[in-house]
């Protein structure tokens, strides 16, 4: 089963999540939009966590650039517009979890 995570504000700890879903065999994704896009911000020190999930990481373009931290972002993030984001939502993933 594949798992997205859809953050929305910014929450601190993804770590007993994530790591409950890859143990229960799940692949796992995670989607920063509005506030949630800060943990990808090389200011943020819970942003070094999201770089160790190993999990692919995704972004909403329109929210990163809103925050101005477009050129912030500390590690691999691939920003997505918004037709992405409901393909990735629809396609990608079987379970949305909403934090």
């Amino acid at each position: 089963m594949k798992y997205l995570i859809w953050l929305s504000s910014d929450c601190r700890d993804l770590t007993e999540i994530v790591g409950a879903l890859k143990k229960g065999g799940h692949e796992v994704g995670i989607l920063l939009v509005q506030d949630g896009t800060y943990l990808a911000d090389k200011g943020c020190s819970e942003s070094k966590k999201l770089k160790e999930f190993g999990t692919k990481l995704y972004a909403s373009k329109h929210h990163v650039e809103e925050r101005g931290i477009g050129n912030r972002l500390t590690t691999v993030v691939e920003l997505v517009d918004v037709g992405k984001v409901v393909d990735v939502i629809m396609e990608e993933y079987d379970k949305v979890i909403s934090l």
